[in-house]
């Protein structure tokens, strides 16, 4: 499957993820798997889905990205990275194996996505 969402423009991955958050989030319910990715990342992906569009919705942190864009000039981000949400002092000594630093901030050092998404992002 992760040929498949590699092969979609910008513009039908943007729709896909959209259709699978629609239909994820109205069947939510109590004990559903959410799934941490990092606000770096989601963001890379939000001016890669949107790069063709006038109303860009870069933040304005990097200028490269400013006016019109090919659909070549942005590449889909690369393999998910959360390492940035980890906080490996404590880590290397939990039993657990994976601590996540205890000053995260939803919105602003990542988001939550319903499993459906991540899976269709993940491939």
């Amino acid at each position: 499957m992760a040929e498949v969402a590699r092969q979609l423009t910008p513009e039908e991955e943007k729709q896909t993820i959209r259709d699978i958050a629609v239909a994820a989030e109205a069947q939510t319910k109590v004990g559903d798997t959410f799934y941490l990715i990092t606000q770096r990342w989601w963001q890379n992906w939000l001016e890669y889905v949107n790069q063709n569009q006038s109303g860009n919705v870069n933040d304005g942190s990097s200028s490269e990205h400013h006016g019109s864009v090919s659909s070549s000039t942005l590449k889909r981000p690369s393999c998910i990275d959360n390492s940035d949400l980890i906080d490996e002092t404590v880590s290397e000594d939990s039993a657990l194996g994976i601590e996540l630093h205890d000053t995260l901030v939803e919105g602003t050092d990542y988001i939550l996505l319903p499993q459906e998404v991540w899976n269709q992002l993940y491939s």
